[in-house]
């Protein structure tokens, strides 16, 4: 609920400056200026949702997570939806999301970067460093710890 109220209070104020802009500005400057940014959004959104999945297709082959791509990829597709709104605000926050390194602020409050445990000091399903580690000590023998069990079960081939 306070997320809600937060982005209707941004798109009020977002509202605000482009009259008050408009106003000082003229018509025709902040009409240009919509229709630029909203060509340059989806310019983006066209081209980094490509890229985005190619990198993280590319990834997937190679076997790893492609955790980092997918945040990058929506990092940019978040600039390019605030460059497609009508605003000034979200024009800037927008051009600010395409620096690089804001995918790193966008992991960081999304709560998907430095977690390993929870409050009991369980593993959280899906975090990095646990599967990190898993393939880790899959790598050095086969053997996840001490304490694993060897999973047990039938193998059928395709010719059965």
């Amino acid at each position: 609920m306070p997320l809600l109220i937060l982005i209707a209070l941004f798109a009020i104020a977002d509202f605000a400056v482009l009259f008050t802009l408009g106003a000082r500005l003229g018509l025709l400057v902040s009409l240009l200026w919509i229709f630029v940014s909203g060509a340059l959004g989806i310019h983006l959104i066209r081209r980094e949702s490509l890229l985005t999945f190619q990198r993280a297709r590319a990834r997937v082959a190679a076997g790893e997570i492609p955790s980092d791509e997918i945040m990058a990829g929506a990092s940019f597709v978040f600039a390019g939806i605030l460059l497609i709104a009508p605003g000034f605000l979200s024009d800037i926050v927008g051009l600010i999301c395409l620096i690089p390194g804001s995918g790193q602020l966008l992991r960081r409050w999304s709560g998907r970067g430095g977690r390993s445990a929870g409050s009991k000091g369980t593993e959280i399903p899906g975090d990095w460093n646990i599967h990190r580690r898993d393939s880790e000590n899959a790598a050095s023998g086969g053997r996840a710890g001490d304490d694993a069990s060897p999973i047990e079960g039938e193998y059928l081939g395709k010719d059965q």
